[in-house]
């Protein structure tokens, strides 16, 4: 009986071109990869060089991602990207079919505070998970309890979320950087 290996780390599954070269960003030396090295080191100058193929895509949904790729799976898993996609899924599981519109308004409002955000030079991630969810926590009058579980199936750690809450609670945290851009992104 054989063992399952996960698709992109059994070696029988790959093709040619999962196996290349690269020079070397630091000396040129050429430098040959495996599509699931992570990191190698220069033979010539002894530099540490990423790969500059490696797909981790599968790390920011696999449940088995910590086992393949350690540590480099939670950086992964928490990309503002990945968190952001994890919390759009999150709540459209919560919503009915027919919240079409509101789900709508609240992907607007991300977007919006995420380019204010960025436009700022600021974390987007707080304005846009309570831009995102705001506007669905108080039209669905959820609790506290009902967006904190939200944003743990999302991956969103206990302290951010705290700090997402506070700014969606009525008359919210005024003194918080965050609350001007999550005003104008969900006005």
């Amino acid at each position: 009986m054989s063992l399952w290996k996960c698709p992109g780390q059994d070696r029988s599954f790959w093709k040619p071109e999962d196996i290349f070269e690269s020079p070397c960003p630091h000396c040129g030396q050429s430098i040959e990869f495996w599509k699931d090295d992570i990191t190698l080191r220069c033979p010539n100058c002894k530099q540490l060089v990423g790969n500059p193929r490696f797909d981790p895509g599968c790390a920011a949904w696999c449940s088995y991602a910590s086992k393949c790729l350690g540590e480099m799976a939670r950086a992964i898993q928490n990309q503002p990207q990945i968190i952001r996609t994890r919390l759009e899924v999150a709540l459209r599981k919560r919503l009915k079919p027919e919240d079409r519109d509101l789900l709508n308004r609240s992907l607007k409002a991300a977007q919006r505070a995420e380019e204010m955000a960025m436009a700022e030079k600021a974390e987007p991630l707080i304005p846009l998970a309570a831009s995102l969810i705001g506007p669905a926590a108080r039209i669905k009058g959820w609790s506290r309890e009902e967006v904190l579980a939200l944003l743990a199936e999302a991956g969103i750690d206990e302290n951010t979320a705290g700090s997402i809450c506070r700014l969606l609670e009525p008359g919210g945290d005024q003194s918080n950087p965050y609350r001007r851009i999550i005003d104008q992104a969900t006005a």
